[in-house]
């Protein structure tokens, strides 16, 4: 069983003069602990702090929109296509016409690039190494928004334009389509992320709201009474502080919604298992502990695996070869899926 508790609304960049233009995506880079925003009124991506100090990062034309982290770069669709530029200094190093008609949504399974060409109506699979592309939906019979890769699921998640949007899945290597919410009753949906206890989360127009969804999509949407809304864009996860991140493309504001994540457990057996102590530095143990020996897996935010192993009952997992940042420990044998933070040692 997985449960999220919203907590009030913390106001953490407040609509200064200048600060933000048409805030259509932000991206949580989880290393710098920074927030990342889309900037279409003044062909920017912006930077925020923690401290709330925000600057430019780089200059985008045409206007920069979804926006995600590979590796040591942060990519961005822009126009018809999507270019990159390195985390370290803004500088540009990856730029790939697609032929889209406007690229929107950006995700990434740690390997590939997938894209949603909004008034296109396809899906493209970006091979970043290779500066090379394919089209992987060819036409989703609307106009595709935010998506999101789901590690667990093994799918690409796609929220949908218009009224009643549909909510579909799409398969990342053949791009077959499954439907999981055929009528949300919410019009225009934007962006999708996925929380720290697995929920999905989606951001619509018509009403201003932000929802949240079971992972299996059944029971509706759970209305999180977020206010201060004004058209809600592409809005991403911080999973280190455990915030929904949300752009507000008609207000010029940014919100950063914390949420209580202490309750995310897992039932196997009868038993409710959490990970502890979660942030973790260094070792990290399953509570309480397994009954039987079993394979494990490490997977980080972008999907791919940093680690695997054997676990027994009662020993813990060593993590300090991780990189700091968000990670997912699946027992696949047990069905078990447990989410953890690695942070460094102060």
């Amino acid at each position: 069983m997985l449960r999220s508790v919203i907590l009030p609304a913390l106001l953490l960049a407040m609509p200064v003069l200048g600060q933000y233009s048409g805030p259509e995506s932000v991206e949580y880079d989880p290393v710098g602990d920074r927030y990342f925003v889309s900037n279409t009124g003044s062909n920017q991506i912006r930077v925020r702090a923690q401290d709330g100090t925000v600057s430019t990062f780089a200059s985008v034309s045409p206007a920069p929109y979804g926006l995600e982290i590979m590796g040591d770069t942060l990519f961005a669709c822009s126009g018809g296509g999507v270019k990159g530029y390195l985390l370290s200094n803004g500088s540009q190093v990856f730029n790939r016409a697609l032929g889209a008609t406007f690229c929107n949504g950006i995700t990434t399974d740690g390997r590939y690039l997938y894209i949603t060409d909004f008034s296109g109506g396809r899906i493209y699979k970006v091979d970043a190494l290779n500066t090379s592309h394919t089209t992987l939906v060819s036409s989703t019979g609307g106009s595709p928004n935010g998506i999101v890769w789901d590690p667990i699921g093994e799918r690409l998640v796609v929220v949908f334009w218009g009224s009643n949007a549909p909510i579909r899945a799409y398969d990342r290597e053949t791009g077959a389509a499954t439907t999981l919410v055929t009528n949300s009753g919410l019009g225009n949906i934007d962006g999708v992320a996925i929380d720290c206890n697995g929920n999905f989360i989606t951001a619509n127009w018509s009403p201003a709201r932000i929802s949240r969804w079971a992972p299996d999509f059944q029971g509706g949407a759970v209305n999180l009474n977020v206010t201060g809304l004004g058209n809600p864009a592409d809005i991403d996860f911080d999973t280190v502080n455990d915030r929904i991140c949300i752009p507000n493309s008609s207000n010029n504001t940014v919100l950063l919604v914390d949420v209580d994540c202490s309750t995310g457990v897992n039932e196997v057996g009868g038993e409710m298992h959490r990970l502890l102590p979660n942030p973790v530095v260094d070792r990290l143990a399953v509570e309480p502990p397994l009954k039987e020996r079993a394979a494990f897996l490490l997977i980080d935010q972008r999907g791919s695996i940093a680690a695997t192993g054997q676990l027994d009952p009662g020993a813990q997992v060593d993590v300090t070869p991780l990189a700091p940042g968000a990670y997912t420990l699946l027992v696949p044998s047990m069905g078990l899926s447990l989410r953890f933070v690695r942070v460094a040692q102060h």
